[in-house]
């Protein structure tokens, strides 16, 4: 069945998955430590803190958002001295561009109380938080360029592996700076810098060795293809900033408008979405260059299963992952958080990641964006929804009584509607497809989410757990329930046979 492209890409998916699981492993104990020992409002600060870096993005999205693309076509069509110009010219204006954003964000760390409700007794560590989240970012945007070298030889799973060093590494540091002082909320942040070193280091060990012809060099950098990469770029930042207004103020309005511990439960919430947006980002990247191979190729047949093929697959995670949640979320909450609120978290918790049905499995739809380099419409849509959604946010907690649900269940509404309609449509015209390609595999999607969550709660009622150890033997029969039901709606019955009969030669 599989050829050795698709065992590299499940040998990256894997990898990359232990990564997330590391990731998810170094939440799941300090979450609980942080709300214990310093307060449930500390740990809303670690969420906001992170959340303004997509305020920054929004700015570096417009130079970062093609680099790879570039380097990479223009590396697989045999142009080598373009691909170093792309290189050596993002490569400098990421450098440039990080640190100016960095010394403005100083300026407004130092008046930090002004712009946030801060408790006096945290307003310090907050500070060093913040200023220690944007020196992860400048270090996260310089490796951006760096990334390409993976991307062009499909060794995504080499970057995985970078990943999972970083998050041990991180783990590392934390188990002794929690040991060893007095808990601090910017501690976190140490942690995520010592993984951000780890990558850029190995993407640049990566970069030398698989592509030695991308090098730095001064004579390269061109102003003018640093514009080229940001006029197409703009629009993904103006797409950024209706994302931005779509999920990435929820916790700034929260502070502002409801309770510290309101808005501490609502940042634990927003923790669990994006462990399930790092999943199923995690699996759709190992597509990515493949993806860009069948794009340059110029072969749509290929780009065509491609595209259906890593949907199905993004899907298959992304359903798993809230079908689990969905039926043992309350169990979870209820071991993991006992001195909270645990139904309330999960309630707010189930509402937020009700968008991760749509979102895993439209993944590969979004990427079409980026691939035709076509985003102008969507960005408008994108910042239109926003404001819908801001608008329609603030007046929810003036006016009614719904309080945190109203902060998340605004975006999930209107980002599912964009996602089961807008998406799907535009992006099928933008490789003059018919939508059909994609609604072929959403809706089946649809009807594989809806009979894995009633099987798992089925399985959950079967089986009643009440401890950790139970929780985790219902996942163990859920996963494998979970991946027949799926195989079994998204693919059809001959290929299912076929797959059968190679798997028993």
């Amino acid at each position: 069945m599989m050829g050795k492209g698709y065992k590299r890409l499940a040998q990256t998916i894997i990898i990359s998955g232990l990564s997330v699981v590391i990731g998810y492993l170094i939440n799941f104990f300090i979450t609980p430590y942080i709300t214990d020992n310093i307060g449930i409002d500390a740990y809303g600060f670690v969420s906001i803190a992170n959340t303004t870096v997509t305020y920054a993005t929004i700015i570096t999205t417009a130079l970062t958002a093609f680099i790879v693309r570039y380097i990479s076509i223009a590396y697989h069509e045999g142009r080598k001295k373009d691909a170093n110009k792309y290189f050596s010219s993002s490569l400098m204006a990421c450098v440039i561009l990080s640190f100016s954003i960095f010394a403005v964000m100083a300026l407004v760390t130092l008046k930090l109380e002004l712009f946030l409700n801060i408790p006096d007794r945290l307003v310090h560590s907050v500070k060093v938080l913040f200023i220690l989240v944007y020196i992860n970012f400048i270090i996260t945007t310089v490796t951006t360029p760096y990334g390409a070298a993976a991307y062009i030889k499909n060794r995504l799973d080499i970057t995985g592996t970078a990943k999972v060093i970083g998050h041990l590494c991180d783990a590392g540091v934390l188990l002794i700076l929690f040991s060893l002082f007095k808990p601090e909320v910017w501690f976190v942040t140490i942690g995520k810098i010592t993984t951000a070193v780890v990558l850029l280091l190995i993407s640049k060990i990566v970069t030398v060795k698989l592509t030695p012809e991308l090098k730095f060099k001064k004579e390269d950098v061109s102003f003018s293809i640093i514009k080229e990469m940001v006029g197409n770029g703009i629009w993904n930042s103006l797409n950024t900033l209706g994302n931005t207004l779509n999920s990435g103020l929820d916790l700034i309005i929260a502070n502002l408008m409801l309770s510290g511990v309101a808005t501490g439960q609502i940042s634990v919430a927003k923790t669990i979405e994006s462990m399930f947006t790092m999943l199923y980002q995690v699996v759709f990247q190992p597509f990515q260059p493949r993806l860009l191979k069948a794009y340059a190729s110029g072969n749509r047949e290929i780009l065509r299963k491609e595209l259906q093929n890593s949907m199905k697959i993004c899907g298959l995670f992304s359903n798993i992952a809230f079908a689990v949640f969905f039926s043992l979320g309350a169990l979870y909450f209820k071991l993991w958080l006992p001195s909270q609120d645990y139904v309330l978290l999960n309630s707010l918790t189930l509402a937020t990641v009700a968008g991760a049905i749509t979102a895993g499995v439209i993944q590969p739809v979004y990427y079409v964006n980026t691939l035709t380099v076509k985003t102008k419409i969507p960005c408008f849509l994108t910042i239109a929804s926003g404001l819908l959604n801001i608008g329609s946010m603030y007046l929810l907690l003036k006016y009614t009584n719904l309080g945190a649900y109203a902060v998340v269940l605004t975006t999930v509404v209107i980002m599912t509607a964009i996602n089961l309609t807008f998406n799907p449509i535009y992006s099928a015209k933008c490789l003059n497809e018919s939508p059909v390609i994609f609604y072929s595999v959403i809706i089946r999607h649809l009807i594989s989410a809806a009979v894995m969550s009633g099987a798992f709660l089925a399985i959950e009622h079967l089986l009643q757990p009440t401890t950790w150890m139970g929780l985790i033997g219902n996942v163990a029969v859920m996963v494998p329930c979970g991946v027949i039901i799926h195989v079994i709606i998204m693919y059809p019955k001959e290929k299912i046979k076929q797959l059968v009969k190679r798997k028993s030669k």
